[in-house]
């Protein structure tokens, strides 16, 4: 399955080209500082990426010209190497497949090419566990635990030149690529003098005289010539195989692209196609958020007081005709027609010079703005330890406008729901990100000089003297007691895994249940909340079956 394209992205990110004074003599960048595309360098060595010598972790070496990110590991087993695309998943550091370099040394341009790259990615994404590729929004990283993945990274590491060190093109990196020389582009018979008039590339013509009345031109197979009444014409007519394939992408002319797919183009035409190929438009896609809302543990039974809005904006898609804000999958309340606000938004900034169709760009709020909502926490389900209560926004858009591409066409590729390769499909019920308020019950503890009963504990909690901890005590609970001699207790909802084990030090510990124990076996008691949020809940009660000191330790009690 051949790579999913896309263009790199990374986490710095500009908003506009960079330009300097039109007066002044010096650049934005030099071109070796690139990405990719083309590039000038003096020798050979310059194409080479090198380790040096024992060096491990990240290879940063002033010695390599146009390096990739690479870090060199210790072996293949703990420390393995690790190589790191960038997002298009076919650049790493400054090297990008298909990128040109011309070499000052010999005066050649070589390309940078892997052959069979589909196949290799494809086997790549069929690794799992440690040997696998992990992938990010803006990295790809692609370690040496396989030998899919060695042979992966040794293709990238290496920089063979084609006619260097016996190296032949099928076996290189970097290839040389097609010089353009000067070549006939069309020609005219003139019959008042006799003579033919040719037009090169580069503009310049050149006369053929001498020829007598009644000559005849005709034009043998294969010349690169075509002829039509008096007039001359350039076309591709090769002796090869219609059916050969090219075996890599040559500027804007794909690999496997055949004779037969380019016979009878006119060199134009196919110059047109290998110098400048068709480079189609990305989008931005649009956006919903809310606001108002937070991801956070409140208790069961106490009430929210929230002050909601929802907000979009529609980039290269269309008109928003649609917000709601929604509460566990409900809607709290639609607002269409005049219950959104619109406002301006920063437009989209054009792209091979053709401003944007989908400009203005426009904002979209809920009207009126906020929306006040109160709501109880409820408690959780029966078997459950906690409840969510799960708020987010959604809304409805129209479809976007096709861009054009760098040469001037309209995309015609198949428009998708929020893609960046693609103009921007209609959608329903586009969902921003939600927030959670998590409800549960807190665990309450205490300690005390004389032995503290079950019913104490009930209305030490009761009554709002306990000390109450809202937090989650499914796993361990960790209290520092502080305690000189004293009855320690701790009680917690009693869905919450019963804990088994006391733990301060080391050398203090021990289990939770039987008489001898620090702590006795649990007791479930019905608990009232000392805030009123809830009453009637079950909760797990441990008291200490003697008076124990602390001091500056804090304990743990666990669940094994």
């Amino acid at each position: 399955m051949p790579l999913s394209y896309k263009n790199p992205s990374n986490p710095n990110q500009v908003y506009g080209p960079s330009s300097v004074p039109r007066e002044v003599t010096y650049g934005t960048n030099f071109s070796v500082y690139e990405i990719g595309g083309f590039m000038q360098v003096y020798s050979l060595q310059d194409l080479i990426y090198t380790v040096p010598v024992g060096q491990t972790g990240l290879i940063e070496f002033t010695g390599n010209t146009i390096p990739i990110r690479f870090i060199k590991g210790e072996n293949n087993t703990f420390n393995p190497d690790v190589l790191f695309l960038n997002s298009d998943n076919i650049s790493s550091g400054r090297r990008k497949l298909g990128m040109l370099a011309f070499v000052q040394e010999n005066q050649t341009t070589y390309q940078y090419a892997i052959d069979d790259y589909d196949n290799l990615w494809d086997q790549l994404l069929a690794l799992s566990g440690a040997s696998a590729i992990t992938q990010t929004d803006y990295t790809t990283a692609v370690n040496s635990l396989s030998p899919i993945g060695r042979q992966f990274i040794d293709l990238w590491t290496g920089s063979t030149i084609e006619d260097v060190s016996g190296v032949t093109r099928a076996n290189a990196r970097w290839r040389k690529f097609p010089n353009i020389d000067v070549f006939v582009t069309g020609g005219t018979y003139v019959p008042e003098s006799s003579e033919i008039v040719f037009t090169n590339n580069t503009g310049g013509t050149f006369t053929v005289t001498g020829l007598t009345s009644g000559f005849t031109v005709s034009v043998s197979a294969n010349t690169g010539l075509g002829l039509e009444g008096n007039t001359l014409y350039t076309i591709y007519n090769s002796l090869f195989d219609p059916n050969l394939e090219m075996s890599v992408d040559v500027g804007g002319i794909e690999a496997g692209t055949t004779v037969s797919d380019l016979t009878g183009y006119t060199f134009v035409q196919l110059f047109d196609e290998l110098l400048f190929p068709t480079v189609l438009p990305t989008y931005t896609i649009p956006t919903i958020g809310i606001s108002g809302a937070a991801n956070t543990t409140v208790e069961v039974g106490s009430t929210l007081n929230l002050s909601l809005s929802a907000n979009a904006t529609k980039n290269d898609a269309g008109t928003y005709t649609q917000l709601r804000l929604l509460r566990d999958g409900s809607a709290l309340n639609t607002y269409t027609g005049t219950g959104l606000t619109i406002t301006s938004a920063t437009n989209i900034a054009s792209q091979f010079g053709f401003a944007d169709p989908n400009n203005p760009n426009s904002g979209y709020t809920i009207n009126p703005t906020p929306y006040s909502e109160t709501y109880v926490i409820p408690a959780p389900s029966v078997g459950n330890t906690s409840s969510a209560t799960v708020y987010r926004s959604d809304g409805n858009y129209d479809a976007g406008l096709p861009k054009n591409d760098n040469k001037g066409s309209a995309d015609t590729r198949t428009a998708l729901v929020r893609s960046v390769n693609a103009p921007q499909a209609a959608s329903n019920n586009f969902q921003s990100t939600s927030f959670t308020y998590t409800g549960i019950y807190p665990y309450f503890w205490g300690k005390s000089v004389t032995p503290p009963t079950v019913t104490d504990i009930r209305d030490e909690i009761t009554g709002g003297t306990a000390n109450k901890v809202l937090t989650s005590a499914s796993g361990t609970i960790t209290i520092d007691f502080a305690a000189s001699s004293e009855y320690l207790w701790v009680a917690h909802f009693s869905e919450y895994t019963t804990k088994t084990k006391w733990f301060v030090t080391l050398g203090n510990q021990g289990a939770i249940g039987g008489g001898t124990n620090l702590f006795n076996t649990p007791i479930t008691q019905s608990m009232d909340s000392p805030d009123g949020y809830w009453s009637g809940i079950n909760f797990e009660v441990y008291i200490s079956n003697y008076q124990t000191s602390t001091f500056a330790d804090p304990m743990q009690l666990r669940n094994s």
